[in-house]
């Protein structure tokens, strides 16, 4: 192989990063760890309705404030960063003169990745559609702002239209009334309880595959979820924004602006819903839509007010440089992802506390963990290019071991 080609097969160096994408990774991750901390210590049938478990009043509140600051909207820019990162080898390849081959390598690798890590580690594991969502990504690598824009639209508002349609077929054609909510733990989650508290490696292990199926099948929420904001992702970067901030301040003002208001709106609206006029289970009402509407437009909505406030401080020098160990954080956003999952999994079922902790108290070890990863990134990037699974993802991509350990140049000896 040619010394050209060698070049062209190496990762994106660290001076090329663009500091912001980092630090905004970061930041997401620890919305990621505080939103999935019920994940870790509660069976997967109450992840979305915690309160099945835990229906105190520090509870609640701590949940709700999850639920409206959190939950969904990091998620969000975390799939919108994906997307985004997308963009960028692709125009880091293009630059570079090279093929675009290593990046279904790249998939395959994360797949392979996300695979253990929703068998051995956690059900919730969002690498597996990530993967496979970025193949389809693929198809778009050529395709116009314009078709990009449209299929993000389109994809985005299926949802609205296809669960107002068996909305309306649900008026003409009734079913049977729902049986009554339950109250308290089924006996499925007792067991799920025990099995994760309790149970072996291997018995755990196998219990793992049915939650994430149940949680991730059918994969309609990959289409209409994932898939528009690995989209806008991609139509961001190629607006130029990230690499000319300046000339897109004002933009980036009115658009978090207009996201806090929307945000904030479509919140008031859910609580409206949920609190004072609450749909009637298994019936079609055109509230109960309105409810879900507002529910989906809530979370790009302050996702972008949340990446806009981070991209006007990052401006600031002074803020930057306190924003800056979260960039340590996102650049090593797959092992830190992975740890947390690997620890707080394994933390609660080693100290039989699964099934114990509630949201309230689940804080505590969501701040204590992220306060951990925080040093130990900065410490690990200052001795290594890449994280720990960042360098072995880059390696089995390109083929061959990455150098990691950071040269430093040798002093030379002070002399009389």
């Amino acid at each position: 192989m040619s010394e050209t080609v060698d070049l062209a097969m190496t990762p994106v160096a660290a001076g090329e990063r663009i500091d912001v994408i980092d630090i905004l990774r970061g930041l997401t991750l620890f919305g990621i760890l505080t939103a999935n901390m019920r994940g870790f210590n509660a069976p997967s049938q109450v992840y979305f309705n915690i309160g099945r478990m835990y229906a105190g009043t520090a509870d609640s509140i701590a949940q709700g404030l999850i639920d409206f600051f959190i939950q969904g909207k990091c998620v969000t820019l975390f799939a919108f960063l994906f997307g985004l990162g997308f963009a960028v080898q692709m125009d880091r390849a293009a630059e570079r003169g090279k093929s675009i081959s290593f990046y279904p390598r790249r998939l395959a690798i994360l797949l392979v990745i996300g695979l253990l890590h929703a068998t051995l580690i956690w059900w919730g594991d969002i690498l597996v559609p990530y993967a496979l969502l970025g193949f389809v990504l693929l198809l778009f690598r050529k395709a116009n702002q314009k078709t990009i824009a449209w299929w993000a639209i389109g994809l985005f508002c299926s949802d609205f239209v296809i669960s107002l349609g068996f909305g309306i077929w649900g008026i003409f054609h009734p079913s049977p009334p729902p049986p009554p909510r339950a109250v308290g733990l089924t006996p499925e989650m007792i067991h799920a309880i025990s099995v994760y508290r309790d149970g072996s490696f291997l018995g755990m292990a196998q219990y793992r595959v049915p939650d994430w199926f149940q949680i991730n099948f059918p994969p309609w929420w990959w289409i209409t979820f994932v898939l528009p904001r690995f989209l806008v992702g991609l139509w961001v970067w190629r607006t130029g924004l990230l690499k000319n901030v300046d000339a897109y301040l004002p933009l980036i003002r009115k658009a978090g602006a207009w996201g806090l208001a929307i945000g904030l709106a479509c919140e008031t609206a859910m609580a409206y819903f949920t609190f004072m006029a609450p749909p009637p289970r298994g019936v079609f009402t055109l509230g109960g839509w309105l409810n879900r509407v507002a529910h989906d437009l809530s979370l790009p909505a302050l996702a972008c007010f949340y990446a806009c406030v981070v991209l006007l401080l990052v401006q600031n020098a002074n803020w930057k440089r306190r924003l800056a160990p979260f960039g340590a954080v996102g650049r090593m956003a797959l092992t830190n992802y992975l740890l947390q999952s690997l620890i707080c999994t394994y933390f609660f079922h080693w100290t039989k506390l699964y099934g114990k902790v509630g949201p309230a108290i689940g804080l505590i070890p969501t701040v204590a963990l992220f306060a951990v990863q925080i040093p130990v990134s900065v410490w690990w990037l200052h001795h290594y290019e890449f994280g720990p699974m960042e360098w072995l993802w880059r390696s089995l991509t390109y083929g061959r071991f990455q150098p990691n350990r950071k040269q430093f140049p040798q002093l030379s000896p002070v002399t009389s």
